[in-house]
């Protein structure tokens, strides 16, 4: 149960350190084809990678964006024991810093908040993501902090699928997004 605490913690923790130290982006940047890049303009190392899904609104000329997915980088510390004489059976504590990548997913108001969103990637059940705020600017966002293995499955996928629930409603609602250009676009952010 202690494991399961502290693992839902550090989520927690390297999520806060992300929203507290990147910007927030507006998705106007962002396009719907491919992933693209973005970096704040005063800080060219808070940077993102994201991808919108965009709809037309019906008797408009207008847009609408539904979904946006974003991932940032924030970084957590590990704490390890190393052995600094083997004789005397001496430890220190060691401290090192590790990026680790975050997923947010931007979804309009009037989903089901008691439903979390699924991920897929090419029809494979990836993770569910928890919704941590709505409000009328943002929609309502969910984040986790993701792994390597989730990594090589966006990089290796073609498409990205966000399968929510809608409020009211008991059929969800899915949302198709390319992986086209993920690779080079997340192997940007880590340079």
């Amino acid at each position: 149960m202690k494991k399961i605490y502290k693992k839902r913690f550090l989520n927690k923790l390297i999520i806060l350190t992300v929203l507290l130290l990147a910007p927030i982006t507006s998705s106007a940047e962002v396009g719907d084809k491919k992933w693209t890049k973005e970096c704040a303009k005063d800080n060219k190392k808070s940077c993102l990678i994201a991808i919108k899904h965009i709809v037309d609104i019906p008797d408009s000329d207008k847009k609408q964006t539904l979904a946006t997915a974003i991932i940032q980088l924030g970084s957590t510390t590990e704490r390890k024991m190393d052995l600094v004489d083997g004789e005397e059976k001496t430890y220190k504590l060691k401290e090192e810093n590790k990026l680790v990548p975050v997923l947010t997913v931007r979804f309009p108001l009037n989903v089901d908040l008691k439903k979390q969103p699924l991920i897929q990637i090419d029809k494979k059940n990836v993770l569910n993501i928890p919704f941590t705020h709505c409000n009328a600017k943002e929609g309502c966002v969910t984040q986790i902090a993701i792994n390597d293995e989730v990594i090589k499955l966006f990089k290796s996928g073609k498409e990205l699928t966000l399968a929510m629930g809608v409020y009211r409603s008991k059929d969800n609602m899915i949302i198709n997004l390319p992986l086209k250009g993920f690779s080079k676009a997340y192997d940007s952010l880590l340079n």
